[in-house]
């Protein structure tokens, strides 16, 4: 029985050796090719950009690209990526004169809500970039609000943050755009609005909005999220004033948990 296991183990190693052999003989290896001589090496100049239009500008955002060959002029193919809303419009190219190390292009949106974020994403040609590098930006992504006119100020009411056990006066604005959102001017934190959209049924919508700083346990203080809870949501209370939201408290960490804040409006809204 071990002079025959001996044998057939003999037998099988020859096999794979021979197999391997072949295999060696008949695959050939295709290195990986160097980028082009006449590569211009370009990069997106950022990444993860949140852009805050205005009500009455533009509606457009702009975007930057660096080279770093730029002897003579060059037009660099532009790719709309997957993950682009369909709000957006990027062009076919963006185009660098002879000398020009860096320029940009727009993006142009239309037909979007309002106090709402959406997301745009774009790559360059393959050939205009240095995979090699891995300092460079061959796509980048980005966020667009567009903001609501609020042109109207209701005068000072307070804000819960249940979460954090404190309420805090905060001048309350309206925007006579839309006859029902509110916004609570930086309750917490400076430029830290939180704005909420009331439906017709006295329903709240409401996006993910940062808050203030915190500490978490970790190193360093970091940014609070509320974002309205789906399963228990809102309501506004014309007859009280008042709007009762139950949110989910985040931040980089993970989730902080679920609570119920309430804006008081002012009394003269």
């Amino acid at each position: 029985m071990n002079r025959l296991f001996k044998y057939s183990y003999i037998a099988l190693s020859t096999v794979f050796a021979l197999g391997f052999s072949a295999c060696t003989e008949e695959c050939e290896y295709t290195p990986a090719q160097l980028t082009a001589d006449d590569c211009i090496k370009a990069t997106f100049t950022s990444d993860g950009d949140q852009h805050i239009v205005s009500a009455n500008s533009e509606k457009k955002v702009t975007i930057s690209v660096n080279r770093e060959k730029t002897d003579s002029e060059y037009t660099a193919q532009l790719k709309v990526l997957p993950t682009n809303d369909s709000h957006f419009a990027i062009p076919e190219s963006v185009t660098f004169a002879a000398g020009q190390a860096s320029t940009t292009f727009d993006i142009t949106f239309s037909d979007i809500e309002a106090e709402e974020l959406y997301t745009y994403s774009v790559a360059l040609d393959e050939a205009s970039v240095d995979n090699y590098d891995e300092n460079v930006l061959a796509s980048t992504t980005g966020a667009v609000l567009l903001e609501a006119n609020w042109d109207q100020s209701l005068g000072q009411g307070t804000y819960t943050l249940s979460g954090l056990g404190q309420t805090k006066p905060c001048e309350v604005r309206k925007t006579s755009d839309e006859a029902m959102w509110f916004k609570a001017v930086a309750p917490f934190a400076k430029d830290n609005d939180l704005v909420f959209k009331v439906n017709e049924d006295n329903t709240i919508k409401m996006r993910k909005q940062p808050v203030c700083m915190v500490n978490v346990g970790l190193p360093d203080p970091v940014m609070l999220y509320v974002s309205l809870n789906p399963q228990y949501g809102g309501i506004y209370d014309p007859e009280q004033n008042v709007i009762i939201v139950v949110l989910d408290y985040t931040c980089s960490a993970g989730p902080l948990g679920t609570y119920q804040d309430v804006l008081m409006l002012p009394s003269n809204k």
